[in-house]
């Protein structure tokens, strides 16, 4: 009886030895490293982050983030007077930034370029300064000056958004009498299948494809959901799948299209909130509530970007650094 109530307090000793000297001060560590997520609402461990990648280039606008032939690329608006459109690989290995790429094209502040990639070539869309909607294809053999380039007939405030699917260029922006378009293009040229709904959208809306095409923005009400829909080439001029979610946002939301087909939808997904600069990262898998959201350490004054399983983001720092992360998904 008596070795007994001595091992309890052995072992009851240990275990407060073991919260006090190592569990809570890892704890603590992961908290201040930005590796555990905590949100005033509800926290998971779903998104896991790695050490921040800081970049010595500046950047007045979302930086994109795409991977063409292995390679990943990083495109932003500089910060200089002109504001041209800049381009840098990204080594995930060795986490380290390649020579920045200034391209002859300009935009404005807080418009940044949209890039995608179609039959194994790199596409830019962006916002002219005479606010018209551009094109071009970026050629590593004449970096800074854009192939094929296409000026079109469109207009809008904020920056556009381009993606491809199924051998096409898919355009989308927020016109300039504030309601959604989208418009595509079977050879990186024509773009004639325009389609303006009847959505009025606060901010630049973000298309996205994998196994289907989906596009996602910020309503008009007073709050500013976000909300996402699913577009059909079969049937363009209706909007499939429209879910209206309880979060909000007055900036650009990103997401990352993980898996959209018959079992399913699971989207990575950020975005910062109204009131807060901090990124905040989540699921979407198709109904209103985002599914375990994460709030990291990192802050911006634009939307963060989202792709595979790196966030990229311009700082709120001083300089505006260019910087991209990694998660880990579970």
């Amino acid at each position: 009886m008596g070795s007994n109530t001595t091992e309890s307090k052995g072992t009851a000793q240990r275990r407060t030895w073991f919260l006090r000297r190592v569990a809570m001060p890892l704890l603590l560590a992961l908290l201040a490293f930005g590796f555990v997520g905590m949100s005033t609402g509800l926290a998971s461990s779903s998104a896991s982050l790695r050490p921040t990648t800081v970049s010595t280039q500046r950047a007045d606008s979302a930086p994109a983030l795409i991977t063409l032939n292995g390679t990943m690329y990083v495109g932003w608006t500089g910060r200089n007077v002109a504001h041209n459109l800049n381009l840098m690989t990204y080594n995930p290995t060795n986490q380290s930034f390649g020579p920045a790429q200034v391209l002859t094209d300009t935009t404005l502040v807080g418009s940044g370029p949209s890039l995608t990639v179609l039959n194994s070539n790199l596409y830019v869309a962006w916002m002219g300064t005479d606010h018209r909607l551009n094109v071009g294809r970026y050629t590593p053999a004449n970096p800074t000056h854009q192939a094929n380039k296409v000026t079109l007939r469109e207009y809008s405030n904020q920056a556009p958004s381009i993606a491809a699917l199924n051998g096409r260029l898919y355009l989308s922006w927020r016109g300039t009498d504030g309601r959604l378009n989208i418009i595509s293009s079977a050879n990186a040229s024509t773009f004639n299948t325009k389609v303006t709904y009847n959505i009025a959208i606060r901010t630049s809306p973000t298309i996205a494809a994998k196994d289907a095409l989906f596009m996602a923005w910020e309503d008009t009400s007073a709050n500013s959901h976000m909300v996402f829909a699913h577009y059909n080439p079969s049937n363009p001029t209706v909007l499939q799948d429209v879910v209206t979610t309880t979060s909000t946002s007055t900036l650009p939301v990103s997401f990352y299209m993980f898996k959209a087909d018959a079992t399913g939808l699971d989207f990575r997904v950020a975005w910062r909130t109204t009131t807060d600069a901090h990124i905040n990262l989540a699921f979407y898998q198709g109904d209103q509530n985002l599914r375990f959201p994460t709030i990291t350490t990192e802050t911006t004054p634009y939307g963060p970007i989202t792709y595979m399983s790196y966030f990229s983001w311009t700082g709120t720092d001083a300089a505006r650094s260019v910087n991209v992360r990694q998660i880990n998904f579970s």
